[in-house]
């Protein structure tokens, strides 16, 4: 089986690492590869950038710039709606490299990567990853309380729109109409993303199947808790808590606001002395925590990330809606309890009381609670620890998911070539 992956870039958030993930656990597989992105960050040279020669490039930079103006003008959130697709200029279907794929493997692509209609004339067997819900949403990633996907969208909260026939409504009939004859499986990472694309207008006749995301177990490991803190500064009779996002204060998925109310829970507990926050990726105000804090800045390889975790007597991921956070997936790998929500994708990756602290309610200072009684265990933590990295090898395996991708292009594949053989034509699967 040929694979092409298709992704905006191939580093960066978590959904450019899952693309480079999956794309080098393939090849580790034997599988002829290839990574195609529209934005390239790492040097590996089996990952292209499809963009080219530098006018190519310098066109791809100022048609994503007129694409974000245009979500910021109309949309209340950057971070959770981005705009229809106007400014895309690549044709996969067009491009030497696709055509020779067996199948169109596609990830985080929206903005102006690649647009609805430029999928349309793709021929081979498509397996989508659902980094968030844009590719079966009017334009959001995450669709909070709003169900429109369900039936055609319109009537946007995100846009404040009272329109039946607003942008949202425009993008997804264009979704809908250049899809409608594609042969199109879903690969979802997390058992909600999964639900909602069942529930959705667009994908609801599609195959979904739950392929959970893939951590290098031996790069992301549990380093010696002393050793490490050592080389970081940080004294071992602290608790440590720590919490990682790439725009902790821009974002509000990723739970900030949230994060300093459970903070201001502990700091008022007895133990209150011997807290210390550590925090990286984005900037924030240290000043601002109600504990004493450290930041370890934007952490850019995964040697200092795993540094970080095995710092951890707790990783805080306090998101209000999110897929499968990488931050959570490598945190236990490296042997550290998580806390955060019982929402989205969390559930997949902790168990309350068994490798970690998983509240029910979205109330700060409910987990802020049960953050301290964990806190107070040292036997549960320490087998919290025990069980965190456990998990991770039974289920977030790099190989186990690379397999289950392998299986899976197998199968369409063979699909594909059983209906050719049968009726001499590719069926109609929209």
């Amino acid at each position: 089986v040929k694979v092409v992956h298709l992704s905006h870039t191939d580093a960066g958030a978590g959904a450019g690492r899952a693309a480079y993930r999956i794309h080098r656990s393939l090849l580790s597989l034997g599988l002829d590869s290839t990574l195609l992105v529209s934005d390239k960050r790492t040097s590996d040279s089996t990952v292209i950038s499809y963009t080219g020669r530098w006018p190519h490039r310098l066109r791809a930079r100022a048609s994503e710039y007129a694409e974000a103006k245009l979500a910021k003008a109309v949309a209340r959130d950057r971070s959770v709606f981005i705009s229809p697709s106007y400014f895309s200029h690549y044709s996969p279907a067009a491009d030497p490299r696709v055509q020779a794929a067996d199948v169109v493997s596609l990830f985080w692509i929206n903005g102006a990567f690649v647009s609805p209609q430029g999928l349309a004339g793709l021929t081979q067997p498509i397996v989508w990853r659902l980094s968030d819900v844009w590719p079966f949403s009017g334009g959001c990633h995450y669709p909070g309380t709003c169900d429109h996907f369900e039936l055609e969208c319109g009537h946007c909260p995100q846009l404040r729109s009272p329109s039946a026939h607003d942008m949202s409504h425009q993008l997804w009939q264009r979704k809908k109409t250049a899809w409608q004859n594609l042969d199109i499986t879903i690969a979802a990472p997390s058992e909600w993303v999964a639900s909602l694309a069942r529930r959705s207008s667009l994908f609801s006749r599609r195959r979904v199947d739950v392929i959970p995301t893939g951590i290098d177990l031996s790069c992301y490991r549990p380093l010696d808790r002393s050793d490490a803190r050592a080389r970081l500064g940080i004294p071992m009779d602290k608790k440590v808590l720590v919490f990682g996002a790439l725009s902790p204060t821009d974002d509000t998925r990723k739970g900030f606001k949230q994060l300093l109310r459970v903070l201001e829970v502990l700091a008022n507990r007895p133990s209150a002395s011997r807290l210390l926050a550590v925090v990286f990726g984005g900037e924030v105000d240290l000043q601002k925590l109600p504990v004493p804090g450290l930041s370890l800045g934007r952490l850019n390889s995964d040697e200092s990330l795993t540094l970080a975790y095995s710092c951890a007597d707790i990783v805080i991921v306090p998101s209000l809606e999110d897929n499968l956070p990488n931050v959570a997936l490598e945190a236990i790998a490296c042997g550290a309890p998580v806390a955060g929500f019982a929402v989205c994708g969390m559930p997949d990756i902790v168990r309350d009381g068994w490798n970690g602290v998983l509240s029910s309610e979205r109330e700060p200072e409910v987990l802020g609670a049960a953050i301290s009684d964990a806190l107070s265990d040292e036997r549960l933590l320490s087998q919290m620890r025990v069980n965190a990295r456990m998990h991770a090898e039974a289920r977030f395996s790099n190989v186990i998911q690379a397999r289950a991708y392998l299986k899976l292009y197998t199968e369409v594949v063979e699909n594909r070539q059983a209906l050719h053989s049968r009726f001499g034509v590719k069926p109609n699967v929209g």
